[in-house]
This record gives structure tokens, sequence and C-alpha cells, in this order.
């Protein structure tokens, strides 16, 4: 049988079970609905992944883990997503988080000279913590549960194409 599509991009169970960070959630990791792919786990691991994907802290896929196995949604899909977040696409998402909050605010957006040191960043980040904070949770909100509907919409479109191909079949 054929690999099905996500699987090439989606980590397996027994990965991330293994994985020391994630050993601390013991047996929580052993609930089936945190492995089975239902629309119900994949809707809830859209909405955590994205949210936590925004989020300018580095502890995104811990916090994106213990929200997956609360809300019960497919733990590998989940950390997938928070992976949108890598080292190409951080500067982009916080900068968008930044000017969303620096407009939620009602204040201007500073125009940053960005030097790679952490001196830098922590002269900076009295300045940008808050619009950052407020703009990065606000895009994940928005981002989650868009991706959240989106992805519902398309299960249920995909759904009814099924059960009208078997009606057609008989």
């Amino acid at each position: 049988m054929a690999k099905p599509w996500y699987k090439s991009f989606i980590p397996d169970s027994s990965t991330l079970q293994q994985h020391p960070s994630l050993q601390r959630f013991g047996p929580a990791l052993q609930c089936p609905s945190l492995w089975h792919l239902s629309r119900r786990s994949a809707r809830a691991a859209v909405a955590v992944g994205l949210f936590c994907a925004m989020l300018p802290i580095p502890v995104q896929m811990l916090l994106a883990a213990f929200f997956a196995i609360w809300l019960r949604g497919h733990l590998p899909l989940t950390i997938a997503l928070v992976w949108l977040n890598n080292p190409m696409t951080i500067a982009p998402i916080f900068y968008a988080g930044y000017k969303l909050g620096s407009w939620m605010l009602g204040t201007t957006a500073k125009q940053l000279e960005f030097e790679l040191s952490s001196q830098w960043l922590w002269t900076q980040l009295s300045d940008i913590g808050l619009p950052l904070l407020l703009g990065s949770i606000s895009l994940g909100l928005l981002l989650g549960l868009a991706g959240a509907l989106l992805l519902d919409f398309c299960w249920r479109i995909r759904l009814k194409k099924r059960w009208a191909a078997r009606a057609h079949r008989h």
C-alpha cells in the first residue's frame, strides 16, 4: 500500500515518543488520539501548531506539545506545523507580529538596524517587546483559527466527494 502524502513531512510516533524534550509528558503520550489522524485531531493540531509557530518564545515545540496533548490533537502534525517558524521564516513572522502589534497599540513601528548580538536584542526588547508579543499572539490566534476552519472545510468537501463517488459506484 502506498504511503500517505502527509507521512513524508510529519515525524512518526516512535521518533516523537523517544524525543528527550517530550519525555517529560510521560504516560500522556500514550493517548491514541495523539497519533491517529482524524478530522478532530487534525483541526486541533493545525490550530495549536500555527498558534505556537507565531509565538516569539524559545520553547514553542514544548508549548505546542502540551496544548496538543491537552486538546487531543495529532501530535506529529502539531510539531510539523511549529517548524514553519524556522531560521528562514523567523524574521518575516516576527516582523509581521511586530507590525500588527504596533498597529493594535496605535504606535508607530520603529525602524530598526538589525545587529546579531544578545546586547542589541535586550536593548531593543524594551521598545519592541509589547507590540511583538501582542501582535504575535494575535497573529497566532488568527492563523490558528483560520487554518482550523480551512482544514475542516476542505475535509468536509473531500468527504462529500468520496460519498458521492461511492453512491455513484452503487
